[in-house]
C-alpha cells in the first residue's frame, strides 16, 4: 500500500465512477472542480476516515489471499508511481499485479471465485487485482463504483488481458470478480476521458468552467453550472417561492431542536454510562466506542490562490 500516486490535474481510474455519472459519493462536476483546483494549485480536501483506513490496512491481506487463491505468481502489491495511457489523458494507480500461468478460472461460489461476463476466463501473464473492502452485504456481482469500471481503465492503461476486483465484505467474506477487457465499457471510457481532458482545456483557455449538465432523470440535479452566480436582487412573486422557502425555514428550525435534542439525550446516556464503553438498555444496544489517533508531524498548509463557486445550499431567512 503507498499514498495516492495519481494527480488530480487529470482524470484517473478511479474518479471514472463519478465522471460517468455512477457513483454514490461524487458527480462528474465534482470531479471537474477537483481538476481544476489541482491546476490552480490548491489542496484537495481530505476525504480520509476510519473506514479508509481500514480499507487501506487491510489492503496486503486482501491481495495475498486474492492471489492464493487464483493460484497467480509474482505478486506485487507496491506500485510507487502512477501509470499513464499511451493514447488517451488517462492515469490510473494499481493496488496489485501478479502473473497468470495460462489456467482457465470458471465461477466456483464456494470458493468465493466469480467470472463477470463470460463463462470462464483465462489468467495468462501479468493481471491487475483491485482489493475493496466494505460493510455492505455480499454481492453476485460488484457494483459499478466499487472497482469494474476502474479495473477497465487500468486493464487498458497497463495491457492486462485479465483483471480481478477481490473484495472483502464485512470483513467476514471475501469474493473475488474476474474481467477480460470489455471493449464497449473502454469506448465509453475513452469518450467520457476525452470529453473531460476538453472541459479542463477549456478552463485552461478562458477561465470559464464548462459544467456538466444535469444527468437525465436526476431529482435533485447539479445546478452549479446551470445558473452562474449574478449579484442582481430578484423578487420571486410566486405563491411556490414563498411556500418553498417557508417549508425549508421551518425544517431546518425543526431539524436544530431535534439535533440539540438529541445532544442533550446523549449526554445524559453517557452520564448514565460512565466508564463503560458498552450497555443494554430495552431492546436497544449503545456503544460508546474510543478511538484512538498516531501521533502526526506539524504541518504548515502552502499558500493558496483564492478562488470563489456557488454554494450546494441555500441560506434563508426570516424576513423582518
Amino acid at each position: 500500500m503507498v499514498n495516492k500516486v495519481t494527480p488530480d490535474t487529470m482524470l484517473s481510474a478511479s474518479r471514472l465512477p463519478a465522471v460517468l455519472g455512477l457513483s454514490k459519493w461524487s458527480n462528474p462536476n465534482d470531479e471537474l472542480e477537483y481538476s481544476i483546483n489541482a491546476l490552480k494549485g490548491l489542496e484537495r480536501p481530505d476525504i480520509g476516515n476510519e473506514a479508509m483506513a481500514w480499507g487501506n490496512l487491510l489492503e496486503p491481506t486482501v491481495l495475498a489471499e486474492a492471489a492464493k487463491r487464483l493460484l497467480v505468481t509474482e505478486l506485487v502489491t507496491e506500485h510507487e508511481t502512477a501509470y499513464y495511457h499511451d493514447s488517451l489523458p488517462l492515469c490510473c494507480s494499481l493496488d496489485g499485479t501478479a502473473v497468470g500461468r495460462g489456467q482457465v478460472i470458471v465461477s466456483d461460489p464456494a470458493n468465493g471465485i466469480w467470472v463477470i461476463g463470460q463463462d470462464s476466463i483465462t489468467l495468462d501473464g501479468m493481471g491487475v487485482i483491485e482489493a475493496k473492502v466494505t460493510s455492505v452485504e455480499a454481492e453476485d456481482a460488484p457494483a459499478l463504483y466499487r472497482g469494474p469500471i476502474q479495473l477497465q481503465a487500468q486493464m487498458d492503461i497497463v495491457k492486462a488481458t485479465w483483471g480481478c476486483i477481490a473484495v472483502l465484505y464485512k470483513a467476514s467474506e471475501m469474493r473475488l470478480f474476474l474481467f477480460a477487457p470489455h471493449q464497449g465499457t473502454l469506448d465509453r471510457i475513452a469518450a467520457a476521458t476525452i470529453d473531460f481532458q476538453s472541459r479542463l482545456d477549456n478552463w485552461k483557455e478562458t477561465g470559464s468552467v464548462d459544467y456538466y449538465p444535469p444527468a437525465s432523470g436526476e431529482r435533485w440535479p447539479d445546478t452549479r453550472g446551470l445558473y452562474p452566480a449574478d449579484d442582481n436582487v430578484i423578487t420571486l412573486d410566486s405563491t411556490e417561492a414563498a411556500e418553498l422557502a417557508e417549508r425549508i425555514a421551518n425544517n431546518k428550525f425543526n431539524l436544530k431542536i431535534t439535533e440539540q435534542d438529541i445532544a442533550s439525550d446523549e449526554e445524559r446516556l453517557k452520564e448514565l454510562m460512565g466508564t463503560n464503553t458498552k450497555a443494554i438498555a430495552g431492546g436497544f444496544t449503545i456503544n460508546w466506542p474510543v478511538r484512538s489517533y498516531k501521533a502526526q508531524p506539524e504541518k504548515i498548509s502552502p499558500a493558496k490562490e483564492a478562488y470563489s463557486i456557488r454554494q450546494s445550499t441555500l441560506i434563508i431567512k426570516e424576513a423582518k
